[in-house]
């Protein structure tokens, strides 16, 4: 399809941002190059660029930008904070709509409810909820958007122990489709639209305005306790983890990190709990049940809260340019062994796997159908720009092999820059099928940008 089935003048265009009360540059705007560069957290400077940005500040933005843009046959990309490893709201063509100045939080304590818009941090909606006894399983690291998140799932805070995947604490969300009109949905009104919100991913076909989401009490004790073991042992320490089968409410992390000039694997314990013999018992429950001699313990019973969660996750990131993969599989020990033969040729001593305990969560009906007990992502992070293909190739090389072993994907740490033609591996048959046959009845004519970067899909 031509990109411009209604070529758009300068008029057009100068006419456009005066219905906004946020901004709008266009790319011979002398201001986009900054906009662009300030898009993404990442340091990587993506070379995908948009025809237009708009700034967002109200819902009646969102629907003038969608009118717009499905008037001039430009297809709509969404972001919300931003903190996307691959950038993958920049898109060649079309209209960025950047809806980062959206972030109001509405706390109701007495229904144990809070609304969110989709620029809201994980930190802010945190110390929100603190005061009122509440919390939310956010993501790990405190300047995570909570829109794309949540629309990717969520593998987050406790997950395990509240709702499986945080975007199952999803009560309904206000959205604006491709048509401009704001709808309502949750699992009676719309519910195809809420059943696709609850997973779909950067993809979707429409744009979130607002989340209303379900909340639980903070845990009157968190506690955190950390294990050490040698990295060719991993294998074994993620057996016995699996035998445990801990307790959902102790959530479980393993990282591969550089020790000098070798590896170790370190264990990563938090119990979430309502006093500190519970907690310990947790810790306990799990360290009962570790070989002898498999790993050596460090830090035992410290009191830890989300913000000490947040920063510990932001110290892990200590580099300027990123990238990930992941996958989801229950073959946790051969997992170990290909990551620890392929680590010692990672071009930086700084990339780190991650691996966290899922279980078998039973999870309600929802585009985020992935399964697999253990979730093995791996951060590549380095420095300087000509190491970028190394840093590409090396990861490309991991997660194939891992891909053999793969019983799914989370889309929001997927390789959408490598993997675009691989995305349906993030879904279970069905619902991805579900998933092409919904964008077809509710956005036919391509308004939104689908998930597959560096292809050519609705008008863009």
């Amino acid at each position: 399809m031509e990109p411009y089935p209604h070529p758009i003048d300068a008029d057009d265009f100068r006419v456009f941002p005066r219905g906004l009360d946020g901004k709008a540059r266009s790319r011979h705007h002398a201001e986009y190059a900054g906009w662009h560069r300030n898009a993404c957290w990442n340091g990587r400077r993506f070379d995908r660029f948009p025809e237009y940005i708009v700034r967002a500040q109200s819902l009646a933005d969102v629907a003038h930008s969608i009118d717009f843009a499905r008037r001039h046959g430009l297809s709509v990309s969404v972001r919300g904070r931003g903190h996307s490893y691959a950038g993958c709201f920049l898109r060649d063509t079309g209209l960025l709509l950047d809806l980062s100045a959206l972030d109001r939080i509405e706390v109701d304590a007495s229904a144990n409810a809070v609304a969110v818009e989709p620029g809201a941090s994980a930190r802010r909606l945190s110390q929100a909820l603190a005061p009122h006894g509440l919390a939310f399983p956010t993501g790990h690291g405190g300047d995570v958007g909570l829109g794309g998140f949540l629309l990717g799932g969520g593998l987050g805070i406790n997950a395990r122990a509240w709702g499986g995947m945080s975007a199952f604490n999803l009560r309904a969300i206000d959205l604006i489709g491709a048509d401009g009109r704001l709808l309502h949905a949750d699992t009676e009104r719309n519910a195809d639209l809420f059943w696709a919100a609850r997973g779909g991913g950067p993809g979707l076909f429409f744009a979130v305005v607002k989340f209303y989401l379900d909340c639980r009490p903070l845990p009157a004790c968190i506690t955190g306790g950390t294990w050490r073991a040698r990295p060719e042992r991993l294998g074994e320490l993620l057996e016995a983890v699996e035998r445990a089968d801990p307790d959902p409410s102790l959530q479980v992390m393993i990282a591969v990190a550089a020790d000098g000039d070798g590896l170790q694997a370190i264990l990563s314990t938090t119990a979430f709990a309502d006093s500190p013999a519970r907690a310990q018992a947790l810790h306990r429950a799990l360290a009962s049940r570790l070989p002898p001699g498999l790993a050596e313990p460090l830090d035992q019973d410290q009191p830890t809260d989300f913000e000490t969660i947040y920063a510990q996750t932001e110290a892990m990131l200590v580099s300027r340019r990123y990238r990930t993969d992941n996958v989801l599989t229950d073959r946790g020990a051969d997992a170990a062994q290909i990551l620890i033969a392929h680590l010692p040729k990672r071009p930086s001593p700084a990339t780190m796997p991650l691996l966290i305990w899922r279980g078998e969560p039973r999870l309600p009906d929802a585009a985020f159908c992935a399964r697999g007990r253990w979730f093995v992502s791996t951060y590549a992070q380095w420095d300087a720009e000509r190491d970028d293909d190394a840093n590409r190739r090396w990861l490309k090389a991991l997660y194939d092999e891992l891909a053999g072993i793969a019983s799914g994907a989370y889309i929001n740490e997927f390789d959408l820059e490598e993997r675009s033609d691989q995305i349906e591996r993030c879904f279970a048959p069905a619902q991805w099928a579900r998933l092409c046959e919904l964008r077809r009845r509710y956005d036919p004519d391509g308004v939104f940008h689908d998930a597959r970067i560096g292809h050519g899909h609705g008008h863009g």
